[in-house]
């Protein structure tokens, strides 16, 4: 089965939105003003935001309207369409011991960064502490408020780049990126700033994640590297995107993996161009058409469109299409 997704907007505290309206062609409705700057396709999990919660909010359906978890159960990855027109608060998120110990939740919350045409000339993204960061002076930094930003590595971005962001690792996502986001299904959290850039405040939930302000420091990881280790390990470059691991000629019409095992055990992702084809590695895939129109394994596709793949062993892209496809590794579990 391959089938196309339902717009499925979620409320989050930072601004943004109108590049995931454009590249969709469907407007999100913010007439309660707040803002829906992230899409959550396929998921089967639902969103947390610390202050009145809407039930089932970030449940992905398909086109005809059924849940994507009665039709593929519970998927072991999260996928989204992400766009800030400011910087989101610094954060961090639970390696999976982490989420076990202090959130009671069998996943964490790794994830990955494609960034997507529209991403803004100056875009950037804040990522892993410094030399010498230590948790007495990160908790100091947060106390007064000051400081915090500085602490963190600013890594300069671009449509095509990827980033990973391990379990644990502050980051902070800057104004105009665009990106397809894949990450473990949760959206477990903790929030070092009060406030948004543009002045709306983080309620204390939010925060800490529900675990309290004492735990909430447990959640970071205080390994400090310089820019150049940071960038080594977690930064690849267009080019590197662009010919991911397959460039030599006898893997001519195969797809190109920009995610892999070299770097976690907890998702992959693939780019699919026309007269590619990708042998799926998981019974449940996501996929997003990043660019042109053609047929997915027969579907007619364009740019925007958010697929589930379920139940096929191989992708088969025609025409001019882009896909980006998502997925956990083969073997794996949630």
């Amino acid at each position: 089965m391959i089938a196309k997704l339902l717009p499925n907007r979620v409320r989050r505290t930072y601004l943004g939105g109108g590049r995931i309206d454009a590249f969709t062609g469907t407007e999100a409705d913010v007439s309660d003003g707040v803002p829906r700057p992230e899409d959550w396709m396929a998921s089967t999990v639902t969103a947390f935001n610390g202050t009145l919660e809407i039930a089932g909010e970030g449940l992905g359906r398909l086109e005809d309207g059924q849940l994507v978890k009665d039709v593929a159960g519970s998927l072991p990855i999260l996928v989204k369409l992400l766009d800030s027109d400011e910087r989101l608060v610094i954060q961090a998120h639970p390696t999976v011991p982490c989420a076990k110990r202090l959130f009671d939740s069998p996943v964490g919350k790794t994830e990955c960064w494609y960034f997507l045409p529209g991403t803004a000339p100056d875009a950037c993204v804040y990522l892993g502490f410094k030399p010498g960061v230590t948790r007495a002076a990160w908790e100091k930094a947060f106390e007064r408020q000051q400081g915090l930003l500085e602490m963190l590595h600013r890594i300069p971005v671009a449509a095509g780049d990827f980033v990973f962001v391990d379990g644990g690792m502050p980051h902070a996502i800057g104004g105009g990126c665009f990106m397809i986001e894949l990450q473990e299904p949760s959206d477990l959290m903790v929030v070092a700033e009060r406030y948004t850039p543009s002045g709306r405040q983080i309620p204390d939930a939010k925060m800490h994640g529900g675990i309290g302000w004492e735990k909430m420091f447990a959640v970071y990881e205080y390994e400090g590297r310089t820019f150049e280790e940071t960038c080594a390990r977690y930064v690849r470059k267009r080019s590197q995107t662009s010919n991911g691991r397959n460039s030599s000629s006898d893997t001519k019409g195969k797809a190109k993996q920009i995610c892999g095992p070299e770097l976690t055990d907890k998702f992959e992702m693939w780019r699919v161009a026309g007269d590619e084809s990708l042998d799926l590695p998981r019974p449940a895939n996501v996929a997003v058409v990043t660019g042109g129109a053609g047929e997915a394994n027969g579907l007619a596709v364009t740019k925007g469109d958010r697929l589930l793949v379920a139940g096929e062993r191989t992708l088969a892209v025609n025409g001019d299409a882009t896909l980006v496809v998502c997925a956990a590794p083969r073997g794996s579990v949630v």
